[in-house]
């Protein structure tokens, strides 16, 4: 019994649309998960109640999708996080970096930084532990 190459042609596409499909919809639930630990509220929450930040973003700041494939820059293994999260405002726009730390069954974020697309040389400096 022979398959013809449309036949295979249309196969292949439907598979490739299934397993693309699949790779996006599983990274959506990583980042909604993410989304919910209390290390991104609380520092998105640093973030939007800073005076410097709220001046040069505008409000409201939003945050957007950050990428997994970034392990650089996003990683958290339980103990430690770190994130590279992209956020606008109505004024500028530029990414915010945050550490949190586990401690005591609690996270501190120890560090955030917010990087403007409009000043790409500076960064503001939105939480330092003491």
């Amino acid at each position: 019994m022979t398959i013809s190459t449309t036949t295979l042609l249309k196969i292949a596409a439907w598979g490739g649309i299934i397993v693309s499909s699949t790779g996006f919809y599983m990274q959506t639930v990583l980042i909604d998960r993410v989304r919910n630990f209390d290390y991104y509220k609380n520092a998105l929450k640093a973030l939007r109640t800073n005076a410097g930040a709220v001046y040069y973003l505008g409000e409201p700041i939003k945050d957007k999708r950050f990428k997994l494939t970034d392990t650089e820059n996003n990683f958290s293994d339980g103990q430690t996080a770190r994130f590279a999260i992209p956020v606008s405002g109505t004024k500028d726009r530029g990414k915010y970096y945050m550490w949190a730390e586990r401690r005591e069954n609690q996270w501190i974020i120890t560090k955030a930084e917010l990087a403007l697309q409009s000043k790409p040389d500076t960064r503001l400096v939105v939480v330092k532990e003491d």
